[in-house]
């Protein structure tokens, strides 16, 4: 692979890392943990957890 092909593969699996971190962090939610427990399992801020979870509603 030439250094384009390399970073645009990199860039790729940036944006599915995210999206599978985003995934995560509703279905832990959905679980019943708290926003600071996802913080501390995903390594983020709880900040970045609100962020993430804003407009996610808990299912019953």
């Amino acid at each position: 692979m030439d250094k384009d092909n390399s970073q645009a593969v990199e860039k790729k699996l940036g944006i599915i890392v995210e999206l599978l971190r985003h995934l995560l962090a509703v279905e832990l939610l959905r679980g019943g943990m708290s926003m600071p427990e996802i913080g501390k399992r995903l390594h983020v801020a709880t900040a970045t957890v609100v962020k993430m979870l804003k407009g996610v509603k808990k299912e019953k």
